[in-house]
C-alpha cells in the first residue's frame, strides 16, 4: 500500500552502489526506514530531498510485514539552509535528530513530539547566534513527552556550591555521597530551569556558552540513559567537541544563508 506523509531525515546509510537507507520520523507514521534505489545517481529526483535533517514530503510502499519501505517520491519542503554554512547550527539540529533517533520506537506516531522537532529546526534556522540552547531546551520537553519530566526544584545551598543533576529524578541537589548525576555549577542549574520553560526560539537568547551547554547536554543525556534503561550513544556530539575547538562561522542572513 502506498502511504504519503511530511517527514524528517534522521540519519542516511548508503545501501549498496547507488542506492540510499534513510530513517524518518513522519508525522503519520512515527519512525521508520525507507529505501530510495538510485538516490546517489546524479540527477535523481530522491537524493537532494533525503539530507538530514531535511523535512520533505515522502511518499512510499508501507507493508506492515517489512522494515524496510520502498519510496516512491520524496520531495523537500524545507531544506535548513543556514546548516550548511554553521558549524554549530548543524551541531545542534543533528543532535536533536539523535535524540528522536535514539529514543523513538518504529511505527509510534506522536503529533507532539513531530511538531516540537519542526519548532526546534526552525528556530535553528533562524538564530543568528550559537543555538545550543535549543538543544537543552529540546531534551528537557522530550524528556517529558517520554513521561519523566526533571524536576530541577530549587533548592538551598551554600552561594557557589556546585549542584548535581541527579539522574533518577533531575532534581538539582549540593554534592554528597551515593548520589549519581552529572555536576553543574548554580548558573547552570539556573539555565536548566529557564531553558525548561521558555519557548524554543528564545533559547539562543541566553547566549549559552559551548561548555555549559554541554555539560547540560551530558546531564540530561545521562538522565535520559537511567529512565530508558540503556546506553544512548550521541555521535553527533563528536562534532560539539570539534565545535569547541574551531573558530566561529561567520553570520549570514537568512537570505544569503
Amino acid at each position: 500500500m502506498v502511504v504519503e506523509s511530511a517527514a524528517v531525515v534522521l540519519r542516511t546509510q548508503r545501501f549498496g552502489d547507488t542506492s540510499l537507507l534513510a530513517t524518518l520520523y513522519t508525522q503519520q507514521f512515527g519512525k521508520c526506514t525507507v529505501l530510495a534505489k538510485g538516490a546517489r545517481t546524479v540527477g535523481s529526483p530522491h537524493g537532494a530531498a533525503l539530507e538530514v535533517p531535511n523535512h520533505i514530503r515522502v511518499a512510499f510502499y508501507r507493508s506492515p510485514r517489512r522494515e524496510i519501505s520502498l519510496v516512491r517520491t520524496a520531495e523537500l519542503t524545507e531544506r535548513f539552509g543556514r546548516l550548511r554554512v554553521s558549524l554549530e547550527h548543524m551541531a545542534t539540529a543533528l543532535l536533536i535528530a539523535e535524540s528522536i533517533l535514539l529514543t523513538q520506537a518504529p511505527d509510534e506516531p506522536n503529533s507532539v513530539l513531530y511538531a516540537l522537532l519542526l519548532q526546534a529546526l526552525r528556530g535553528i534556522e533562524q538564530s543568528e547566534t550559537p543555538p545550543f540552547g535549543i538543544a537543552v531546551a529540546f531534551l528537557l520537553r522530550l524528556a517529558r513527552l517520554l513521561g519523566f519530566a526533571p524536576s530541577l526544584q530549587p533548592l538551598v545551598s551554600e552561594p557557589g556550591t556546585p549542584l548535581i543533576l541527579r539522574s533518577d529524578d533531575g532534581a538539582l541537589v549540593p554534592p554528597q555521597q551515593g548520589y549519581r548525576g552529572i555536576v553543574l555549577q548554580p548558573a547552570e542549574g539556573e539555565l536548566l530551569r529557564t531553558l525548561q520553560h521558555i519557548p524554543l526560539e528564545a533559547a539562543p537568547l541566553l547566549a549559552l556558552r559551548l561548555p555549559e551547554a554541554f555539560r547540560l547536554i551530558q546531564g540530561l543525556i545521562s538522565y535520559l540513559e537511567h529512565h530508558l534503561e540503556r546506553t544512548l550513544r550521541f555521535r553527533s556530539l563528536d562534532l560539539w567537541t570539534i565545535c569547541s575547538t574551531s573558530p566561529p562561522a561567520p553570520a549570514c542572513s537568512a537570505a544569503s544563508c
